[in-house]
Formats: structure tokens, sequence, C-alpha cells
């Protein structure tokens, strides 16, 4: 996945990170020409903490580096999982339920509508591994 850069200002520095201010200009650079996330937010300001390893103090402006980590297998826990535990709670529910003697599919609808549900909690588990790390790359200039 290819990583984004933006300017912005910093706002407060505390423990390593940064508050940056970012107000997007224009569409994204280089092969996100005509990008319609970017588009936008283009003249919209928004907050971010990103990582300062350059030291970065209030009121200067820096460049942040957006990279997403593990973007495919954040979209394949998004998209997938959710098909793949539907088909396998059915299979599961189909079979306990036929067990407990449901008539028809019961048990195989309960059965997806319990893994479908599920798949909700594991996503919400991983979500911090998937998350956007930001880090400030360099310093431009100072605002004073």
């Amino acid at each position: 996945m290819a990583e984004f850069i933006e300017e912005g200002i910093v706002l407060s520095v505390r423990d390593g990170m940064a508050t940056v201010k970012i107000t997007p200009q224009g569409s994204c650079p280089d092969s996100h020409e005509g990008c319609p996330a970017k588009a936008l937010l283009k003249d919209r300001e928004y907050t971010l903490e990103a990582i300062n390893l350059e030291g970065a103090s209030p009121g200067q402006r820096v460049v942040v580096e957006m990279k997403t980590p593990n973007y495919y297998l954040g979209l394949f826990l998004v998209f997938v999982m959710p098909l793949i535990m539907l088909i396998f709670g059915y299979g599961i529910g189909f079979l306990i339920g036929k067990s407990f003697f449901l008539q028809g599919e019961t048990g195989g609808f309960i059965g997806m509508t319990i893994c479908f549900i599920s798949s909700f909690f594991i996503m919400g588990l991983f979500k911090r591994k998937f998350d956007t790390q930001y880090t400030i790359l360099k310093i431009v200039t100072n605002l004073s």
C-alpha cells in the first residue's frame, strides 16, 4: 500500500507524540491523481497524533507520513472474514440444529447470525493492528 505524505502544523507535544493539524491541499500526488478521498477533504482541517521522532515543537510546520501496515490483511478481515463466518455458522448451526431436532434450516440461520455478529467482535479485537500510523518525517519551518 502506498504511503501518503502531508504537511501540517504541530499544535502540541507530549511523550514522544505530537498533535498535528493537517489541511489537505488538492488531489493526491504521484499515482493518486484525482483521488476522490483526498478531494473530499480539500481545505478541511483535521488533527492527528503522530510519532515525533524529529523532536518537533508546537508551531513548527512538519511533513507527516501516513502508513497503513497490513493493508491487505485488513481488507480480508473486513470483507472476506464475515462471509466465511456466515458459511461456517450456517454449517455448524445446521448440524447442531439437526441434533436438537429443529425444523428445517432454523439451526443454520441461528448459527449464521451468531457467527456473523461474532465477526464484528473479532474485527474489534484486531482493529489496533490495522490502524494508520502517523510519523513526522521532517521539520519544514518555524511559524514564529
